[in-house]
């Protein structure tokens, strides 16, 4: 299949080739890209990406900003899980269950959902594999929204306190319940849409944290 590739501000697609849904995150591959460059882009708009399998499926989305503290600080937020509660949009619970090794551990999360006038409280566990200051990836383990991956990358921008992130997110929100499982799998846009605001607005939340926390340093 030919892919196409084109960087757009406040909704950006990425039409990819790729291995079927069920995999680790893949993330923006940042071989030959310039962070500064894709920083003028972030500072922009809001900076999605959208990929697709060869099957036309939706495989994942990635989100990006700038923000304005160093990656150490982006990295002690986003490990900082039992305080997700108090800045993740939707998180109303978050816990580490057990460390699973030097590098891993598993993590509880409730979330409200919230899809025009529907409602719906989803708790699932995932896998979280820790590189420390620069990457996490996370996996479903069990519970609702079976299928689901994510992670995040952060790159320091050089010559300031600044630093890119990327959060990357398949959110299977094909498997809720009725009304809303089956209106996803009937409208595929629909699932892409919600998993690009998804990955938005956790973004603008890390960001925002990320930055209280270095300003307050």
């Amino acid at each position: 299949m030919r892919s196409k590739l084109f960087w757009a501000l406040t909704v950006g697609l990425l039409m990819v080739s790729g291995p079927a849904i069920g995999q680790e995150a893949e993330g923006l591959k940042f071989q030959g890209i310039d962070p500064s460059q894709v920083a003028l882009l972030a500072r922009q708009g809001s900076l999605n990406i959208i990929k697709y399998g060869k099957d036309g499926k939706l495989k994942e989305v990635v989100a990006a900003a700038v923000v304005d503290a160093p990656g150490d600080k982006v990295w002690e937020t986003l490990a900082d899980y039992p305080s997700y509660a108090s800045f993740m949009p939707q998180t109303t619970a978050m816990k580490v269950v057990k460390n699973l090794s030097e590098n891993q551990v598993l993590t509880e999360q409730t979330i409200l959902v919230e899809i025009w006038v529907l409602k719906v409280n989803i708790t699932y566990q995932h896998v979280q594999t820790l590189t420390p200051k620069s990457r996490i990836r996370f996996k479903h383990s069990s519970g609702d929204l079976p299928g689901t991956y994510g992670g995040y990358d952060i790159v320091d921008l050089p010559g300031s306190n600044q630093s890119l992130i990327f959060y990357t997110l398949y959110s299977n929100l094909n498997s809720l319940p009725w009304p809303i499982g089956p209106i996803m799998k009937a409208q595929p846009d629909f699932l892409a849409s919600v998993n690009v605001s998804t990955a938005s607005i956790v973004v603008k939340a890390v960001k925002a944290e990320a930055e209280k926390r270095y300003q307050g340093k």
